[in-house]
Order: structure tokens, then C-alpha cells, then sequence
């Protein structure tokens, strides 16, 4: 007779992922996706370390919801590797990857100014390593043969302000014909030197820094950071505010440590007119971690913290899957307009938008982080809530526009709105060696960008040993 168990999970497919247990980075095993108690783990099956559980959702619910989301994929241009023993060792990208480079990343150097107790890439003082313009130049090419018109270009490192050309390399950058480029950076330089202020300014619209602001708290900050950074943090803010250059705060998540800050720095965030949004990335088990224990967070944790949070506006209807990873990726947009608190400071107000828009019209469009490249998606939504608004594209009045627009308040008038008027929260959560699912890893859009190959970001950081030592273009 067969066996029955309320105890025991319930079985949702199949995939792949690696050990966690014995760190095996040359062999897949198998696993299981399960649910229990409105839980969701991967259940993995090792020879050597026998079977081992992952919780990768607090929340079953929304993880149904992400399959809900999911679209059909948007397609590199140009696979540039050949499939020899299949993903993920065959990054390159190669023919089976189901996603474009939405968000490509390039790493201009080893070195950084600080030594973080948390860094995906174990950069630290005295590495070196600057790329040269040459190196820069092949690696623009190398992403251009896989996608002609990138939406977003990330300048990272180490610390990409070490560089001394970082503002050349900006400036050579924003020429290509990305749609928007960003500044990954601690904020160090950027609080010390005005005149680096100055020549970021210059780089004119479509430009945006990306400024790591893991909290308010100097203790949290020297667990994350290794030294208090509150300070140079504001110093920064205040320079970016000044010459009201675009920003997005990032915050990294750990577990146990920084989670009960969410609510306070959404609402710091809305003091600033030129913060964009918030990007939440949670702990990743890769390159330098000075962590133990249960530090690992979940994008369903983050996503349930911030639709609880009373002081914002952001309901769960508002805070959705992103359809081209729609279980690594949650965001959330609103229109934003500066205004006053009860005290008479400044304070954005803020109406989201995600919650009152057909889920057909996110996920039947093409295109990725961006939404640009859909013409018949609804162009109110491109110039409101997109990347491209920054360009200095204002919304255009229609008949579409104005009956999408009609039940918002008269301070959110479209024909005056632009890049200023979009506030986003973002929940970015990547794979590691711990959470690795084979299937998922292919909707990856975050991409390393090398002089010959790029690497989706989560693969690059896992150390995965690739089959092609020397890249062979991809031949069709």
C-alpha cells in the first residue's frame, strides 16, 4: 500500500543545482523544487553528502505568481560560445541562454579603496588591475555583437572611481548606444571631490549613480563595510543633490542585521529629490563573506517587509515579478513629485503605478529592465516609469495617455512629467552556489562584460570553471 505523509512536501519539478555542502563546482546534481507550509525549497540529492534542503521563498503564493509572470525571452543577438557540455559551463554567452544582457556590467579594475567584509568579488586595497582604454574598447565590441542597442551599461569593480580615467571611460561609454549608464560606486570619491561631481554632471542625461547605502546604522555598516561609513554616505547624497544628478540607493541585505531598516531607508530615500529608487540585493554566498550562520535573506522576506511597511505606499499588487526573471527579480514603480512633510521638510510623495496596469501590457512586451523596445506597449508607461525617460523624453499628451492618467491627482500631470517623476523599488536576488537553480540561471540579464565573452553575473561570481579556456566565436 502506498505510503502517504502530511509531513512530507509536495513536489513541483525538477532541475539542477550544485552542492553547498561539499562546494562541488564541477558537477550538477539533481534537485527537486518543493513546497511545504507555503515554503518553497530546492531538495538536493548529492553522492557524497546525501540529501540537503534550500529554502528559496517564505512565500508560495508569490512564487506561483512568478510563473504567472514569466515571458517569452528576449534573445542575445549573437551567441558567442558553442554548447560543448551544456549550462552553465558554457557561458559566453552560448545558444541555450534565454535572455538578452539587459544590464551589463563592466569591471574596470581589481581595485577598491575599502576592504568590505561582504564584496562578490574580493576586491580590496592594492589589487591594481586597471583596465586599459584598449581592454574597455573590446569589451564595449564584444557586447555590442550580442545586443546592438543595450539598455544598460553598470561601470564597476573593485572601486571603478580608483580608475585614473574613470571619467574618460564615462565619457566613452555614454558616446555608445546604450540607453543609460551607470556609476557603481561607495560614494567615497564622490564625497571628497566636487570637481569629480562637476565632470559626472556633465555626462548630461541618461547617466545615473549607483551608490551602495547599506544603512543608517554605523555598527551595521562596520559588519558590512568594515568601517562606518554613515558619514561619507551624506556626504555624498549631498553632492548628488546639489548638482541633482539621478541615484539609486543600494542596499545590501544580510539577514538578521539590516532586514528592520527597509521601512526607515525607503523613508530616508523620499527626502531626496534625486533619488531615483532603492535596489535590494540579498547576501550572496560568493567571494569574500565574513559571515556564519543564517545570513542568507529571500527576495519573498524583502518583498513581505516592504508591503507591510505602513509608511509607504506600496501595496503586494504593486510590488510584481519582473517578466524576464520574474523569481530573482521584484520591482515596484511610482510617479514621484517633491513636496513637504507635516514638519515642512522635503518629502516625495509617491503613487505607484505597477499595481494598476494590466499584467498583459508588462508581460507581453519585448525587452527586459527597460521597456522601451515595444512600440505597441502603452507609451504612457515607457516615458513614466522606463530608463529611457532620462534621456530628457518628456510624456507625450494623447488620448491613450490622458485616459490611462485620468484618475491620478492634478500634481502628476503627464505632460510634465520626466525622469525626475519615477521612483522604483527593486528586490535583485542572485544565485549562488547555495540557491543555483540550472533552469532560472538561463533568464539571467545581468551580465560581466570581458574584451572576448560575457558572463551572465551570478556564474561569473560562482568561479564556475568554463569548457572554453580560449573563446571560439560561436559559428551558425
Amino acid at each position: 500500500m502506498a505510503h502517504y505523509s502530511k509531513k512530507y512536501d509536495l513536489y513541483l519539478t525538477a532541475t539542477q543545482s550544485f552542492c553547498h555542502l561539499c562546494s562541488d563546482l564541477k558537477h550538477l546534481i539533481d534537485t527537486h523544487i518543493v513546497t511545504k507550509d507555503n515554503e518553497v525549497f530546492l531538495r538536493k540529492f548529492c553522492p557524497k553528502c546525501g540529501e540537503s534542503m534550500v529554502k528559496i521563498s517564505t512565500d508560495y503564493e508569490y512564487y506561483k505568481k512568478c510563473e504567472e509572470y514569466l515571458k517569452q525571452p528576449d534573445l542575445p543577438e549573437k551567441p558567442l560560445t558553442q554548447v560543448l557540455k551544456g549550462c552553465p559551463f558554457d557561458c559566453g554567452v552560448c545558444p541555450q541562454h534565454q535572455n538578452h544582457p539587459c544590464l551589463a556590467l563592466f569591471n574596470i579594475t581589481d581595485e577598491c579603496n575599502m576592504k568590505c567584509n561582504i564584496c562578490y568579488y574580493s576586491a580590496e586595497p592594492g589589487l591594481g588591475n586597471h583596465r586599459s582604454m584598449d581592454d574597455i574598447e573590446k569589451m564595449l565590441a564584444t557586447l555590442l555583437e550580442t545586443e546592438s542597442e543595450p539598455d544598460l551599461i553598470q561601470v564597476t569593480g573593485g572601486e571603478p572611481t580608483t580608475h585614473p580615467q574613470i571619467v574618460e571611460i564615462l565619457q566613452y561609454l555614454k558616446k555608445s548606444p546604450v540607453r543609460h549608464l551607470m556609476l557603481n560606486t561607495n560614494g567615497i570619491k564622490i564625497a571628497e571631490e566636487e570637481s569629480f561631481v562637476k565632470a559626472l554632471k556633465k555626462l548630461g542625461g541618461g547617466f545615473e549613480v549607483y551608490l551602495q547605502f547599506d544603512s543608517l546604522n554605523p555598527n551595521v555598516l562596520k559588519d558590512l563595510r568594515a568601517r562606518d561609513m554613515v558619514e561619507i554616505r551624506l556626504k555624498a547624497l549631498e553632492m548628488l543633490e546639489k548638482y541633482n544628478i539621478s541615484t539609486s540607493l543600494v542596499v545590501v541585505v544580510k539577514k538578521g542585521l539590516n532586514e528592520h531598516e527597509i521601512p526607515d531607508i525607503i523613508k530616508f530615500s523620499r527626502t531626496y529629490r534625486c533619488i531615483r529608487g532603492i535596489v535590494f540585493q540579498p547576501v550572496e554566498e560568493a567571494g569574500r563573506i565574513n559571515a556564519e550562520g543564517d545570513f542568507k535573506i529571500t527576495l519573498s522576506e524583502i518583498r513581505k517587509i516592504i508591503i507591510e511597511d505602513e509608511g509607504n505606499p506600496f501595496t503586494a499588487d504593486d510590488m510584481i515579478p519582473l517578466p524576464c526573471d520574474p523569481h530573482k527579480i521584484g520591482v515596484g514603480y511610482a510617479a514621484k513629485t517633491m513636496g513637504c512633510d507635516e514638519e515642512g521638510k522635503p518629502f516625495a510623495q509617491l503613487m505607484p503605478v505597477t499595481g494598476q496596469l494590466p499584467k498583459e501590457l508588462i508581460t507581453e512586451h519585448r525587452g527586459t529592465v527597460t521597456f522601451e523596445k515595444d512600440k505597441e506597449f502603452v507609451k504612457a508607461v515607457i516615458d513614466t516609469v522606463s530608463l529611457d525617460t532620462a534621456m530628457g523624453e518628456s510624456i507625450m499628451s494623447d488620448k491613450i495617455k490622458q485616459k490611462l492618467f485620468c484618475c491620478w491627482p492634478d500634481f502628476l500631470r503627464p505632460a510634465d512629467m520626466g525622469y525626475e517623476n519615477v521612483y522604483r523599488l527593486v528586490i535583485s536576488e542572485f544565485s549562488d552556489i547555495v540557491n543555483f537553480d540550472a533552469i532560472n540561471i538561463k533568464r539571467e540579464c545581468n551580465f560581466m562584460i570581458e574584451p572576448t565573452r560575457i558572463i551572465p553575473f551570478s556564474t561569473y561570481n560562482m568561479g564556475i570553471p568554463f569548457s572554453q579556456t580560449k573563446v571560439e566565436k560561436f559559428k551558425s
